[in-house]
């Protein structure tokens, strides 16, 4: 218990420090005249920007906070209520996972146009009332009503990752506050390490309320409260905002989502997004889904038959998380798009090497500090991704595009949960299965490979590499095609386990960076 408390004050003393540097440069403008009336013109000016800044990030970030809180709050608790409270069976839980997850890529095709067509402050309410509805079924113990929770569940996730982002986008352009000084990339950095921090409490509260009531629908209950107060907020202080009418036509549900598609495959920025954000966030949710396992199976291996402390874990990683984030804000100090997308592709290629590193170690700790390390990159991922998505998508499309862009992660998600299976083995390993290669091997690297898989098979005990797994993404896979990453992956031979991120940092340096600049065409 003691190594991970050591960890946790150290984190928190890193990013009390990163903090501290990062106010330091930013608190105080440069208010050096000659002239007094020019001066005092200079500072009326600049509180003036001050205020404006600070009443849009208060309010913007205060429904966003506000809208995580609700589903940090239930996060954490989903698996065990499903599992323990209510007795279902791994394939249960694990198609109420997938039911979440199919349901957002469905939503994909239609919240991007609701929000633009009937405006993003509406869809946000929808989102709280629709996650309302997801929480309150959570209290039931009938099948169908659980399955449709994780509907509700699916549909807003799907909003949370697209209205809101373009509802502030566009409030940001309309209010025209890029005159003041103030950046998206500064508005993300904060939103992903408040958002850190929420996570962390909202934890804290929710074992509080676990550990006081003896039941885990407590915090669900929260969490309506919650959502509750994140409706009312944005009820009461946010303007609505719409997407571009294209023309006079009518135009049918389908022909829209088709138009969006296009212009997703024309722009080869957006798609190389679209890729990188999949892969990306594919991984860390099967992260999500697998962490506790992997090291309470490294625990096991040890000899030590203690559970891990979980919720200081957690915590650990929330601490990582908002590390990345203040190291984003210093990284990014021009918070331009060239800039923002090499920031990208380090979070990613570190992500992806973190994640690599546990194959071949099995030590707890070991363990530990590379799901710190990814939880890191992530912090530095989020605000990076949508700085890109705010500077490259226009606004009048932005709803559809930014909620188009979240159907191969769906899919692909679902996938993963489709071929979970009953054990921890599976549990602690098949996300080590699930490799994304874009090359052919030679003979030398196959039997590589083959080696890998039976020191895996050695370190992870009973764990087995699902052939299904590896036939279906290696095999039937016909979409990567990308002749350039291929010839580019050819360099990494011997990545082939874990991650998908080295592919995805690819497509993204040789599809977006560049691409960004000014005269570059594709």
């Amino acid at each position: 218990m003691a190594f991970y408390e050591i960890n946790l004050v150290v984190l928190v003393l890193i990013n009390i420090a990163l903090y501290l540097r990062q106010w330091r440069t930013t608190s105080s403008p440069d208010t050096d005249h000659d002239d007094g009336g020019e001066q005092r013109a200079e500072d009326a000016k600049w509180q003036d920007n001050a205020s404006r800044k600070s009443s849009f990030v208060r309010t913007y970030l205060s429904a966003y906070l506000l809208a995580t809180a609700g589903d940090w709050l239930q996060g954490p608790h989903i698996y065990a209520i499903y599992r323990y409270e209510k007795a279902l069976p791994e394939t249960t839980t694990a198609a109420l996972y997938a039911t979440g997850f199919i349901s957002g890529a469905v939503a994909a095709t239609f919240v991007g146009q609701l929000a633009d067509k009937y405006g993003r402050k509406t869809t946000c309410l929808i989102y709280c009332a629709s996650y309302i509805a997801c929480c309150l079924a959570m209290l039931s113990d009938t099948l169908p009503i659980l399955y449709l929770g994780r509907i509700c569940g699916g549909v807003s996730t799907t909003i949370l990752y697209s209205a809101f982002e373009t509802w502030m986008i566009t409030e940001f352009h309309n209010q025209g506050l890029a005159t003041t000084g103030l950046s998206t990339a500064t508005i993300f950095g904060r939103q992903t390490t408040f958002n850190s921090v929420v996570a962390i409490f909202t934890g804290i509260a929710g074992e509080a309320l676990v550990s006081a009531t003896g039941t885990r629908k407590a915090p669900f209950l929260l969490a309506v409260a919650v959502f509750v107060l994140a409706g009312l907020w944005i009820a009461t202080t946010w303007s609505e905002n719409y997407g571009n009418a294209e023309d006079g036509r009518p135009r049918s549900s389908l022909s829209e989502i088709g138009s969006a598609a296009k212009d997703m495959w024309r722009d080869k920025r957006v798609f190389a997004l679209t890729i990188a954000s999949s892969v990306f966030e594919s991984m860390m949710y099967l992260f999500v889904f697998f962490w506790s396992a992997a090291i309470k199976s490294a625990r096991s291996i040890a000899g030590v038959k203690d559970d891990p402390p979980f919720g200081l874990i957690f915590s650990c990683f929330m601490c990582a998380m908002m590390a990345g984030s203040l190291l984003f804000t210093m990284f990014s100090a021009r918070h331009d798009v060239f800039s923002t997308s090499y920031v990208l592709k380090i979070a990613m290629t570190f992500a992806s090497l973190a994640l690599m590193s546990t194959i071949v170690n099995y030590r707890e700790d070991l363990v530990f500090w590379a799901f710190c390390i990814v939880e890191m990159c992530v912090g530095l991922y989020f605000p990076s991704m949508n700085f890109l998505k705010g500077a490259i998508v226009e606004d009048g499309r932005r709803g559809k595009i930014y909620s188009l862009m979240r159907l191969p992660l769906n899919a692909f998600v679902v996938i993963a949960h489709s071929l979970a299976e009953e054990g921890e083995s599976f549990l602690s390993t098949s996300w080590m299965s699930r490799v994304l290669t874009c090359y052919r091997r030679s003979s030398s690297e196959q039997r590589l490979l083959e080696l890998w898989r039976r020191t895996a098979r050695c370190i992870h005990s009973r764990a087995e590499i699902h052939r299904v797994n590896l036939d279906l993404i290696e095999y039937k896979i016909p979409f990567l095609r990308l002749q350039r990453a291929v010839n580019v992956v050819a360099g990494y031979h011997y990545i082939f386990c874990l991650s998908p991120c080295p592919w995805s940092s690819i497509a993204t340096c040789f599809a977006v960076a560049p691409g960004l600049q000014p005269g570059r065409t594709f």
